[in-house]
C-alpha cells in the first residue's frame, strides 16, 4: 500500500509514541529520528530539496554518527 500524505506517520499509524524523537538540522532541511546509544537512526527526512531525498545517506532508517 503506497499513502501520499503530508501528515506524519506517528497520526495515520500510531504506537511509537514510546520513541523520543530528535531532530537534525541538515541543508537548511531538518532529519528527524532517535538517539540510540549514541547513534542516530533516521525515521523521517523534512526537506524542499528533492535531490537529499535521492541521497541513500539519508534514507529512513540509516545511521548518522554524532
Amino acid at each position: 500500500m503506497i499513502l501520499h500524505t503530508i501528515i506524519p506517520p506517528e497520526q495515520i499509524f500510531p504506537g511509537g509514541e514510546n520513541a523520543a524523537y530528535e531532530y537534525q538540522e541538515l541543508h537548511n532541511s531538518y532529519i528527524q529520528g532517535v538517539n540510540i546509544d549514541g547513534k542516530f537512526t533516521i525515521s523521517r527526512l523534512i526537506s524542499t530539496d528533492p535531490r537529499l531525498y535521492l541521497d541513500p545517506r539519508y534514507a529512513p532508517g540509516g545511521q548518522l554518527s554524532k
